[in-house]
C-alpha cells in the first residue's frame, strides 16, 4: 500500500509581507523561514503523516540546503534512500506571502532540473505521484514505470506546461486547478459546477479515469467513472495557502493506496488542505492523520 512520489525537491525561503509587491514595488518582509518544500517533497510529507510508507525519488544538491532537506522528509517519515545527491545547488524557491494569506513563489530548480530518470519501480507499491517542477521526460518513465509495475498513477501537472500534454495519458488520477484546466484544454472554463464538470470530461479523454479540479476556498470538483463528486471547502481562517494544493494531492494519494474510496479519499483531502492553510509554509503546515480524523469528525 505504499506511495511513490517523484518530484522537485526544494529549500523555501518563506518571507511575511504586508501585500504581494507590484511590478517595481520594494516591500518590507515581516519575518522570514526557511522550510522544506518542492512539491514532491511536500506531496511525500502529507503522504507520510497519514501513516503510510512513503518513497521519495528526487535530487538534491551537494549543499547545506540538500542536507536540511533530507533530513527534514526523514523525520517526517519519508524514506529517502532514492533520493540523488547531484553536484550543484538543491532546488530553492523565495515565498511571499501576504497578510491576506496570498503567495507569490519564484523557483530556482537546482537539481530538480537533472534529475534523472528512474530506472526501476519499487515493487509493491500501490500509488505512484508524479508533478512537473522535474523534467518531462522523466516524469513520463516514472509513470509508465508505475503501470508496468502495477500501480495506480497521480499526476498533478501542475505547473501546467506543454509538455505535460503528452503525460496525461500516462495518469490515472489527474489533479489540476481551474487555470490548468483551461491551458489543457485550450479554452475558457465557464463558471459553474455544471460547465466545470463538462470541461473536466472533455479533459478525460486525453487523460485517465479521473480528473480532479481544486478550487481553493471554493472545494474541488472530480469527475470519473462514479459520475461527478463535488465537495465545498470548510471555511476556516487562512494564514498561508503554500502548500495547500499538495497536502490534497499528498494525502489523496495516500488514502487512495489504503483502499478507500474515491469519495471518501476526496472529502479526506479536502479536510486536510483546509488545516494546512491554517499554518505557514508548504510541508511545515501539512497534518498529520490523528488530526486529519479529528477535522473529519469536526
Amino acid at each position: 500500500m505504499a506511495v511513490v512520489v517523484f518530484g522537485s525537491i526544494n529549500r523555501d525561503l518563506v518571507m511575511r509581507v504586508p501585500h504581494l509587491p507590484r511590478a517595481g514595488e520594494t516591500v518590507a518582509a515581516t519575518s522570514y523561514d526557511l522550510l522544506p518544500g518542492g512539491k514532491g517533497a511536500n506531496q511525500a510529507v502529507a503522504a507520510a503523516r497519514q501513516g503510510v510508507p512513503t518513497v521519495m525519488l528526487g535530487a538534491v544538491g551537494d549543499d547545506a540546503h540538500g542536507v536540511a532537506m533530507l533530513d527534514a522528509l526523514a523525520q517526517a517519515g519519508v524514506g529517502t534512500g532514492a533520493v540523488a545527491r547531484l553536484p550543484g545547488p538543491t532546488g530553492l524557491a523565495h515565498v511571499f506571502v501576504s497578510d491576506a494569506g496570498e503567495n507569490q513563489i519564484v523557483i530556482v530548480a537546482g537539481a530538480n532540473a537533472a534529475l534523472p530518470a528512474p530506472t526501476d519501480f519499487p515493487a509493491g507499491a500501490a500509488l505512484a505521484v508524479a508533478q512537473a517542477e522535474v523534467p518531462a521526460e522523466a516524469v513520463a518513465r516514472f509513470l509508465t514505470l508505475a503501470r508496468e509495475g502495477g500501480a495506480r498513477t497521480l499526476y498533478n501537472a501542475a505547473p501546467a506546461t506543454a509538455e505535460g500534454r503528452a503525460i496525461l495519458p500516462l495518469a490515472d488520477i489527474l489533479v489540476v486547478n481551474e487555470t490548468e484546466l483551461a491551458f489543457f484544454l485550450g479554452e475558457g472554463v465557464p463558471e459553474g459546477d455544471i460547465a466545470l464538470a463538462g470541461a473536466a470530461r472533455r479533459l478525460m479523454a486525453r487523460a485517465g479515469q479521473w480528473v480532479i479540479v481544486t478550487l481553493g476556498g471554493a472545494g474541488v470538483l472530480a469527475e470519473g467513472p462514479d459520475g461527478t463528486i463535488r465537495l465545498p471547502a470548510r471555511a476556516v481562517p487562512v494564514v498561508d495557502t503554500t502548500g495547500a494544493g499538495d497536502t490534497f494531492c499528498g494525502v489523496l494519494a495516500a488514502r487512495l493506496a489504503e483502499g478507500e474510496t474515491m469519495a471518501h479519499a476526496l472529502t479526506v483531502a479536502v479536510v486536510a488542505a483546509g488545516i494546512s492553510v491554517q499554518r505557514l509554509g508548504a510541508a511545515a503546515s501539512m497534518p498529520t492523520r490523528a488530526e486529519v480524523d479529528a477535522g473529519l469528525g469536526g
